[in-house]
C-alpha cells in the first residue's frame, strides 16, 4: 500500500523549482558555511540555529517571514508526515530578526538513521501586514504535516527566495 504524499509537500517542491537561488536575497550560514542549495551538512553542523542575512535592502517596509521545513519526513522514500516545520520567524524587517515573532522555535535537523537524504528548505516570504498567528509549534506532533499552503494563503505571503541543504541520515 502506497501512502499519499501531502499536498503541502507537492506545493513546497513546486515553490523550490520556481525560485531556488534565482534571487539571492537570502543568505543562510551554518558554522561559516554559506548554504547554496548543494550543501550536504551533518546534524552536528546544524545543531545551532544559523546566521541569517538579507543581501538586499528593503525600503518598502514589508514584513518578512522565514520558514525552515523538511519535506522528507519521516523518510525521503515515504514523506507521509511532511512537511515537518523546523523553524519559523515572522514580522521582522530587513536584517532585524531580533524583532521577529518566533512561531516555531529552531529545531536542528535530526533525521533517523536509514531514512535517506533529507532536504531542509528555507523559504523567505514578504507580506504587507504583520502575521497574527496565535498558534505555536513547539512539540514534535504539532510540527508534522505543517499546512504550508494554508499558512501562505491565509497570511497573503509572497515568496521572495528559497535555498536549501541536505543531511544524509546514515
Amino acid at each position: 500500500m502506497i501512502n499519499e504524499i501531502s499536498s503541502d509537500v507537492s506545493y513546497l517542491i513546486n515553490q523550490i523549482n520556481e525560485i531556488i537561488n534565482n534571487k539571492n536575497i537570502l543568505e543562510i550560514i551554518y558554522e561559516n558555511e554559506k548554504i547554496n542549495g548543494d550543501n550536504c551538512l551533518t546534524k552536528e553542523q546544524t545543531r545551532q540555529k544559523p546566521t541569517i542575512k538579507m543581501n538586499q535592502y528593503y525600503q518598502n517596509n514589508k514584513y518578512l517571514t522565514l520558514i525552515m521545513i523538511d519535506p522528507d519526513a519521516p523518510s525521503s522514500d515515504q514523506p507521509i508526515t511532511g512537511p515537518f516545520i523546523h523553524w519559523m520567524l515572522t514580522n521582522f524587517q530587513e536584517n532585524n530578526e531580533i524583532d521577529a515573532l518566533s512561531i516555531c522555535p529552531y529545531m536542528g535537523p535530526g533525521p533517523r538513521p536509514g531514512t535517506g537524504k533529507h532536504r531542509y528548505i528555507f523559504l523567505l516570504y514578504e507580506s504587507t501586514e504583520q502575521i497574527k498567528e496565535e498558534k505555536t509549534f513547539n512539540d514534535i506532533p504539532q510540527r508534522r504535516k505543517f499546512p504550508l499552503m494554508k499558512f501562505v494563503s491565509d497570511n497573503n505571503l509572497q515568496l521572495l527566495d528559497v535555498t536549501l541543504f541536505t543531511v544524509d541520515a546514515c
